[in-house]
């Protein structure tokens, strides 16, 4: 429990306060009795919250705290902040500055947000299910999504649409990078172990009494060093000379969540990204195209991207809520990869807020999908009513599959948030999914970031079983770059077939970084594994050279993990780019092996184990499928990499 309340005490401290109209209008000191016995409440009511022993209690403690805030809410901006920040401190468990710094630039944002809400009702159950996992996940709303035509059937598709994209077994290479969260200020020699969220600063250390130095080439509690990033660059071409494209999934900045204004110091660390990446890849040895798309962190403050609807603030100082800027900077930033020299393409990706679209090859058209409109922290999207297709980015990405299938072109869909992560809302996850299931003959890949795991996830048709004949499309979401937390940098290549354009491989590249004191002029970076190579198996067998790694071959290795605890073992290990600190518990933990094959099973958030259904409504749902698993009562689930994470490192040691 502790770690959710690290995790999110921007959301959970704002539920604290209990002020009558009357009292809204005193002046507080430093030391008012006053304001001393709210922040006593917040304390009592923190404990009963997360020391509830049933999800009933919890969701009953969670819900009228929403309650009291949402009338706090109508009180001025400042006073809110500052009692926020006078609690958050009083913990102790989270630092001062990182107090200060994440509730000045969250709290106005959810100050707007929180009086259009209806708590006793879904929204309040919803956000404390989705951020605390404190109440039941309320049921899907459901919405069977239309289409502008009938799905062509197999005969249709085996003669014409099939046939166009027959493999040939060639195949060209592309190159995956994600979740670069690169530090400028990292400095090699301070101190690895501090009380920051993430160290390796200067103004992080004590150099009297250094706990543990920094290599230059970075360190597992830290985001990454600008030499990490050279020597990747300068690897990358030695090991892959002839790339034909590649896609970064999102999430530049570093992890300094409670100081991402004012909003030129993220535009500069992004703006200086993508001009040290032009640099390299727009000329040789690389010379090619990479497509980008919006992570979760480009945005400042972290994580909020609004809608057209959104009640932003009216404040002057608060101007740039609405992204304009992001959006701007980006298609500038982009322009030179999507579609060269096209004043077109820019404004484009301004009017759909950081999505497009680009055909990087003949026959394959790429969509690059703005997915924090599914993203659980972003507190715009429980702005009441709530929007089942958030700025029409669905309907969007449907029209732009229609346009392929009647073009007969293969699609890939690109974004950082995979619709079966833990923080993607359920109801965008199942409307996403019917979309996929509806063109998974169009769709030959979906690439994603956000997790900082290697890892992948399985769609099967709309409410369909989980089976390898229902498997129809697979998510592929990359290793991150930044070792952040506990895990060894990372990126991925492709082999792609020239025609049907599927993976036909997957190949891992780390560097070992529990080895960085050795190392002299640069990292080892190696291969870590080929998917194909590591789960070829007598259970899951490629029947070919060329054969691709599809839906249902995937699913196969799930069954075999199931059965094989060697397979389960590896899976578990690269998820964790082979890093020596991962959790042994999972390792060998059979509740631990049975979330982790459900969460590769989810193409679909609703479908994961690691949250509380709703059982308000009736009994809990049942399942016949013995392969769908639920969770157990005990488990609790692994702490998401890419959130408001909060919590010192040295309190982890």
């Amino acid at each position: 429990m502790k770690t959710r309340f690290l995790s999110l005490f921007i959301a959970a401290s704002c539920y604290f306060i209990s002020i009558t109209v009357q009292q809204q209008q005193t002046v507080f000191s430093s030391y008012n009795p006053e304001e001393v016995a709210i922040q006593n409440e917040v304390f009592r009511l923190t404990n009963d919250l997360f020391e509830a022993e049933s999800i009933f209690t919890s969701c009953s403690s969670c819900i009228s705290l929403l309650q009291i805030i949402k009338k706090v809410s109508y009180m001025s901006e400042g006073f809110l902040i500052r009692t926020l920040t006078k609690a958050c401190k009083r913990t102790g468990k989270v630092d001062a500055e990182v107090c200060e710094g994440v509730i000045k630039e969250q709290a106005p944002i959810i100050r707007s947000v929180l009086p259009s809400m209806t708590i006793s009702g879904r929204d309040g159950h919803l956000l404390c299910a989705a951020i605390l996992n404190t109440c039941p996940y309320p049921e899907v709303e459901e919405w069977n999504v239309t289409f502008p035509k009938p799905k062509p059937d197999e005969s249709f598709l085996s003669r014409y649409y099939n046939n166009e994209h027959k493999s040939i077994g060639q195949t060209f290479t592309v190159l995956q990078l994600s979740d670069w969260h690169i530090d400028p200020e990292y400095e090699s020699g301070t101190d690895a172990v501090c009380d920051k969220p993430f160290c390796c600063r200067a103004a992080y250390t004590d150099f009297s009494n250094i706990t543990k130095p920094a290599s230059k080439w970075g360190e597992y509690s830290c985001d990454t060093s600008m030499e990490l990033i050279r020597s990747l660059l300068e690897y990358i071409p030695t090991v892959e000379p002839n790339i034909q494209f590649g896609i970064m999934t999102g999430d530049v900045p570093p992890h300094e969540v409670w100081k991402t204004l004012p909003i030129l110091k993220t535009k500069q660390i992004q703006d200086e990204t993508y001009r040290l990446l032009h640099r390299h890849f727009d000329y040789a040895p690389f010379q090619f195209m990479l497509y980008p798309t919006v992570g979760n962190h480009e945005a400042a403050p972290t994580n909020n991207f609004p809608l057209w609807s959104s009640n932003l603030p009216n404040e002057v100082e608060h101007h740039f809520y609405n992204l304009k800027w992001l959006y701007k900077s980006l298609a500038h930033s982009w322009r030179r990869w999507i579609t060269p020299f096209s004043a077109l393409s820019n404004h484009s990706i301004e009017l759909n807020m950081g999505s497009y679209i680009a055909r990087p090859v003949k026959g394959l058209k790429l969509i690059s999908l703005n997915t924090n409109f599914c993203y659980i922290l972003n507190w715009w999207l429980y702005e009441h009513p709530i929007q089942k297709d958030p700025n029409g980015v669905l309907s969007w990405l449907i029209d732009e599959l229609q346009d392929s299938e009647d073009m007969h072109e293969r699609v890939w869909i690109i974004g950082h948030i995979a619709p079966g992560d833990n923080t993607c809302f359920h109801d965008y996850s199942n409307y996403y999914y019917q979309i996929v299931d509806r063109y998974a003959h169009v769709i030959a890949g979906q690439f994603f970031g956000h997790t900082h795991k290697d890892e992948l996830t399985i769609f099967y048709g709309h409410n369909k079983n989980q089976t390898a004949k229902e498997a129809l499309s697979v998510g592929y979401i990359a290793p991150s770059i930044t070792p952040f937390l506990n895990l060894n940098p990372g990126f991925r290549t492709y082999k792609i077939d020239t025609k049907t354009f599927e993976v036909t491989d997957s190949i891992t590249y780390i560097a070992n970084l529990d080895e960085a004191d050795s190392w002299i002029d640069k990292p080892n970076w190696h291969i870590e594994y080929s998917a194909r190579e590591a789960f070829n198996s007598s259970r899951a067998k490629l029947t070919s050279p060329t054969s691709p790694l599809s839906a249902e071959w995937w699913h196969n290795v799930t069954e075999d993990m199931e059965d094989n605890q060697e397979t389960y073992e590896k899976y578990y290990r690269y998820s964790w780019k082979s890093s020596p600190l991962l959790d042994q518990n999972c390792l060998f933990g059979e509740e631990c092996k049975k979330n982790i094959i459900c969460g590769v099973r989810a193409g679909k958030s609703e479908l994961r184990c690691d949250y509380e259904r709703d059982v308000f409504n009736g009994e809990p749902q049942q399942y016949d499928d013995v392969r769908i698993y639920r969770k157990p009562s005990s488990y609790k689930s692994e702490l998401h990499l890419c959130g408001l994470n909060l919590q010192s490192i040295k309190s982890r040691y």
